[in-house]
């Protein structure tokens, strides 16, 4: 997958660097409107998001030997890429609908709390362990 490899990510990065790059000269020409370049960017970064976000709930169980038979820890990540997706679908869908000044409060608030949320959630995998079944 494109988000397990260095070179994905750097895919990734000049596809977000070569769109934002020609939708300021499409700007410049005035073929489209002033505030384009912004939107469009900042909903690639959206969702980018999403999909580091997706991936992140995804990883298999070997990927990480940090969650080896501590199944908080697992849910935790899953919770967090849930966290990631959600907030990358506002900031996206925020640079789509709203105008300029609330898509820019409104994607950062979002991304804000889904850090926040993750992050949370991730502590409390870590201070607090979850009882399974077969501990008795």
């Amino acid at each position: 997958m494109i988000t397990r490899s260095l070179k994905g990510s750097l895919a990734l990065a000049a596809i977000l660097l070569a769109t934002a790059y020609g939708m300021s000269l499409l700007a410049d020409f005035n073929w489209v409107g002033p505030d384009m370049p912004d939107r469009v960017t900042q909903v690639m970064i959206g969702l980018i998001l999403v999909l580091f976000g997706n991936a992140t709930g995804k990883r298999p169980r070997n990927a990480d030997p940090a969650c080896d038979s501590k199944p908080g820890l697992m849910a935790a990540q899953r919770f967090f890429g849930l966290a990631l997706v959600i907030g990358g679908l506002i900031h996206a869908g925020a640079w789509l609908l709203a105008p300029l000044e609330m898509a820019n409060t409104l994607s950062m608030v979002a991304v804000i709390i889904a850090l926040i949320a993750g992050l949370g959630r991730v502590a409390y995998a870590i201070f607090v362990k979850r009882q399974t079944p077969g501990d008795g």
